[in-house]
């Protein structure tokens, strides 16, 4: 109990939405301000469940996207969470920072293209499920779109920001976060900076977690000129550096990561035509990552394990009238990842687990909505990518001929996005909309390429298909949402058909490398999956200053033969219940996920345990002229339960008990 009663958080919310007084009454929980989020390709539809849970910056992007309708979250360690949607992990969907393209370069994927956004310069989220997400890529799960924060151009001149520190005793963890911001009617520029460290974490039941600490550092820079009233200039930096980071579900941890982000966007808005604006982006990245296992006492043998990941492109978005949009957009990616492995009294041994290779990528994209009579729209959208994949001459391919195969000739894949959104409105309150649509996406790197490379959920070796073919999906979803005057609701059901599902099978007759592996396994295309499922919110005025928030969300997939497919979340429900008198807000929080049964044995799926979380927090804000200091307190998993969802990788359970301060300064 000692380390529950030492609590000191100092926290920060960085969002320029503060300044009002009523998004002041809304900033003491876990709160962040997002502009924009989208679901289903709706622009306008605000997903309830996260404005009302809105986390503040100090927590992870992760932490916000998880309060998502549709998104799950894959879990390896206390960092570096995976989104997915629904049960589409991130080869099957795709996750754009101000529509870049950016791929990780570990292959066991700590490193998700979210971890570089931090809330203190993240501005909002877009998702759009399935076909309606291709705007900018092709895809059959669908979209998360995060964009960044820029400054505001005005004529004040003055310099604001904000500044705080956080504390959280169930890892001994401190945030450090600052903002500032300053701009003319030319000029404008925006920094930020993120400072995060923890050690290792207790589980419930004062279970210490071993390897699960972890230290980074993350900043973000924005330069904006207007040369015109009707265009802007922009650059953009995002970089993010972490070390000694620990992932508890698997065999390794990671030394550093570098991730460097850079962007140059020209915007144009356009007068007196049909098109209305004009935005051209240039951008490049490069993250490289280096695993670890120099802090693991039970490594039977040292090996180096650092990968690299670089990629370059343009797009530009044409925006015109009747919600028009047309895009243009190329990438290309370069992706490799070595082992080199030290056994004693012997040499060294080197390879290529996933050898150099390149992709590029041509797309087109258009959208466009159509108003018909009595509140009818429809709003079609479709994108054609060709996709050329190849490997490079050396080492990396030479290791392939012992399987008679040549991965330098370059793989071409053209691929077909288009979806159909019809909706109709019935008074002003009711709306019912109909999706229909069909999307495609490429093997990744790891299935085409990969090179014995170990899976710790299922403990074989995998090694990839050269000859895999592009998945189809085919998809149907009906939307149905209502406002009355103290209740508004929206269910949302959904059904896929997923022709040439990529599928993981042993390999008879091969033997493993990894150490402790129980074989190696491949991929091939069987003949269909199908995933099937619902999302629910409800938000319930009950008195003036008292609200309830209610959502479901529950995926049921499995293979042609009725086999569960890996990863599957169990159905979710998450609740709240906000009283919010003036300046101060309390807040009560369940959690409930339900036990699943359905899982995929071949892949190393665990039944897991059902399962109730009890959090509460409150805030009080107070104005010190023209300043604001907000004043934070929480108590995470009440009962110090010991728990874990069923997308968390190996037997892991999650944070225990978690009392928490913070104290932000906003000027």
């Amino acid at each position: 109990m000692s380390r529950s009663l030492i609590l000191l958080l100092l926290g920060f919310v960085l969002q320029q939405k503060l300044w009002s007084q009523k998004t002041l009454k809304d900033t003491a929980i876990k709160i962040v301000n997002l502009e924009e989020v989208s679901i289903i390709n709706e622009k306008d539809d605000k997903n309830q469940a996260f404005n009302f849970y809105r986390n503040n910056k100090l927590a992870t992007t992760e932490d916000i996207l998880s309060r998502m309708q549709g998104v799950n979250l894959i879990k390896r360690g206390a960092y570096g969470l995976e989104p997915t949607l629904r049960n589409y992990g991130s080869g099957q969907s795709n996750l754009t920072i101000d529509g870049m393209r950016i791929y990780g370069a570990c292959t066991d994927k700590m490193d998700p293209v979210s971890i570089y956004v931090e809330p203190g310069n993240l501005n909002s989220i877009q998702v759009s499920h399935g076909a309606a997400g291709a705007l900018e890529g092709s895809t059959i799960g669908g979209q998360i779109s995060l964009k960044l924060k820029e400054p505001d151009f005005n004529c004040h001149n003055k310099i604001s920001g904000q500044v705080a520190q956080s504390y959280m005793t169930v890892n001994n963890g401190y945030n450090s976060s600052l903002a500032l911001q300053q701009s003319n009617k030319k000029f404008a520029y925006r920094i930020s900076g993120t400072f995060r460290k923890a050690d290792n974490y207790y589980a419930g039941n004062q279970l210490l977690i071993n390897n699960s600490g972890f230290q980074k550092t993350n900043t973000n820079v924005v330069l904006m000129y207007k040369p015109r009233e009707t265009q802007v200039l922009k650059f953009d930096f995002l970089g993010d550096w972490g070390k000694n980071i620990g992932f508890p579900a698997l065999l390794m941890d990671v030394g550093f990561a570098k991730a460097q982000i850079f962007s140059f966007t020209h915007q144009l808005d356009i007068k007196n035509s049909y098109f209305i604006k004009n935005e051209l982006k240039v951008y490049y990245n490069t993250i490289t990552h280096q695993m670890d296992d120099t802090h693991r006492s039970n490594s039977p043998m040292h090996m180096d394990m650092p990968g690299w990941s670089k990629t370059m492109g343009f797009y530009n978005d044409l925006r015109g009238k009747n919600n028009f949009k047309l895009r243009l957009d190329y990438h290309h990616a370069y992706t490799r990842a070595d082992m080199t492995m030290y056994p004693v009294n012997e040499p060294d041994m080197y390879m290529q687990t996933l050898p150099e290779n390149n992709l590029n990528d041509l797309g087109l994209a258009a959208s466009r909505s159509f108003s018909f009579k009595r509140k009818q729209n429809l709003n079609v959208n479709a994108r054609l990518d060709v996709y050329s994949q190849s490997a490079a001459s050396g080492i990396g391919s030479q290791q392939w001929k012992v399987y008679n195969t040549d991965i330098t000739q370059a793989k071409n894949d053209v691929l077909k996005n288009v979806n159909l959104a019809y909706s109709k409105q019935f008074k002003e309150n009711t709306l019912l909309q109909l999706s229909t649509g069909y999307g495609e996406r490429i093997p990744t790197s790891n299935e085409r390429y990969g090179y014995y490379l170990f899976n710790r959920q299922d403990q074989y070796d995998y090694i990839g298909n050269l000859n895999l073919k592009p998945e189809q999906s085919y998809q149907l979803e009906l939307l149905f949402k209502q406002e009355l005057k103290k209740v508004s609701y929206s269910v949302n059901v959904f059904y896929h058909h997923i022709e040439n599902y990529i599928y993981a099978y042993r390999m008879i007759g091969y033997s493993q490398m990894t150490i402790g592996a129980l074989g190696l396994k491949t991929y091939r295309n069987i003949n269909y999956a199908i995933s099937k499922g619902f999302e629910a919110n409800v938000k319930i005025q009950l008195l003036e200053k008292l609200s309830y928030i209610g959502t479901v969300k529950y995926v049921n997939a499995q293979t042609y033969t009725g086999i569960p497919l890996p990863l599957v979340p169990p159905l979710k429900l998450q609740e709240a219940l906000r009283f919010n008198p003036g300046l101060f807000l309390f807040q009560f929080e369940h959690d409930y996920g339900m036990k699943q049964s359905r899982v995929n044995i071949d892949y190393g799926d665990r039944i897991t345990s059902s399962f109730h979380l009890y959090n509460i927090r409150a805030s009080k804000n107070f104005r010190i002229k023209s300043t604001v200091l907000q004043a934070s307190l929480a108590c995470e998993n009440i009962f110090d339960n010991s728990y874990r969802e069923h997308l968390d990788i190996g037997t892991v359970p999650r944070f225990g008990r978690n009392f928490s301060i913070n104290l932000n300064f906003i000027f």
